[in-house]
């Protein structure tokens, strides 16, 4: 049976990629504990090389590594902010259809013809109809 190890890489100062994986470990000669490390140049090279590590630790050369790329936890943040701000504006852009819809709505259920209306909200006659017609739109997570 193939061992599965996880590997995590993250870029240095210098520009090199770290890789470490956790999983494999020695005692230093001071009493620490010391986790299997390696190195690429690439991003490209990350596999490969978190491939070698693995397979000289363990004198096993058919270990499989699932290296995660690990970002500076200020960069993770702005990522999620982005995710809840977009999920924020979808939500947002929901309720204004809404509004539109009971908007056109509440015109023609006053009697306002369809041109009236459309001239009175800037809009297109045929967006009038189409506003009028169409069901609330249901909002689901998207994956990103």
């Amino acid at each position: 049976m193939t061992r599965q190890l996880a590997a995590r890489a993250y870029r240095d100062e210098d520009g090199w990629w770290t890789i470490e994986i956790p999983e494999l470990t020695s005692p230093s000669p001071t009493g620490g504990t010391i986790i299997a490390t390696g190195a690429a140049t690439t991003f490209r090279g990350i596999e490969k090389a978190a491939h070698e590590l693995a397979a000289a630790w363990l004198d096993d050369d058919s270990v499989t590594v699932e290296v995660d790329v690990v970002i500076p936890e200020d960069v993770a943040q702005l990522w999620k902010d982005s995710t809840a701000a977009e999920e924020a504006a979808r939500e947002q852009q929901a309720r204004a259809a809404t509004l539109r819809r009971d908007a056109v709505r509440a015109l023609r259920a006053q009697g306002y013809p369809a041109e009236a209306a459309a001239a009175a909200l800037g809009i297109s006659r045929q967006r009038i109809d189409q506003l009028g017609k169409s069901a609330p739109v249901r909002t689901s997570k998207l994956a990103s």
